[in-house]
């Protein structure tokens, strides 16, 4: 499943590029009004990536309880990504920061560049920096699963980053850039971490399907190795 497995990465590359160009290209100049806000086009297509991460999870979940193997982590993970769909898509944490938190100052002390009630979005992480190990046992056996999972991360890490700085410090031009810039390295993430969930799900396929080198055709036909 090699080609299949290029096709995926360069598809999802391909997504990443092409979104946030269209999505700009098409209210321009006012680049940011699909992709800065929430619930935008942008938002939409990052909840859409967690959908598929979710789904990829159950099917790796699925295939590895039917060969008696360990799959609570998978389980977990989907349960995490899906719950992530549902907050980008309806915007949950935001709507409990500017309804309740925000308003009453609700902040962490020993983070003073962070709004107030914008820590939420650094608590899910900490939860997700917390199974990451046992997420990366599960796939540092597939190298193109893990390097994926890492630029996952990366990515994730870096966008929680950009979004605890307090808006207010900016101009309303730099906002806009900083959190267009911001909704498409998360829309990065989210890819990256679709296709890594995506690729253990082809590699325990490939190890599980019969390929051509295991029906009589293909043993007809493939090359005689040495020894």
């Amino acid at each position: 499943m090699r080609g299949a497995r290029l096709r995926l990465v360069l598809g999802a590359v391909l997504v990443w590029a092409l979104v946030p160009a269209v999505l700009a290209a098409a209210q321009w100049p006012g680049y940011w009004v699909w992709i800065a806000p929430e619930l935008t086009p942008m938002t939409w297509v990052q909840s859409v990536a967690l959908v598929l991460a979710a789904a990829g999870c159950a099917l790796v979940a699925l295939v590895l309880g039917r060969a008696g193997q360990p799959r609570w982590i998978w389980t977990g993970l989907g349960a995490g990504f899906l719950a992530l769909a549902v907050d980008e898509r309806f915007a949950l944490h935001e709507r409990v920061r500017d309804g309740f938190l925000a308003p009453r100052g609700v902040s962490v002390p020993f983070l003073p560049w962070v709004a107030p009630g914008d820590f939420l979005v650094m608590a899910i992480a900490l939860v997700g920096l917390a199974l990451l190990p046992s997420v990366w046992k599960a796939v540092r056996a597939d190298r193109p699963a893990a390097v994926a999972l890492v630029a996952g991360v990366v990515l994730a890490v870096v966008a929680v980053g950009m979004d605890s700085i307090d808006p207010s410090t900016w101009s309303v031009a730099a906002e806009r850039v900083q959190q267009s810039l911001e909704e498409v390295i998360e829309l990065g993430s989210g890819l990256s971490l679709m296709t890594a969930v995506a690729l253990r799900l082809l590699g325990l396929l490939d190890a599980r399907l019969p390929g051509p080198a295991n029906t009589e055709e293909g043993a007809a036909t493939a090359p005689a190795t040495a020894g």
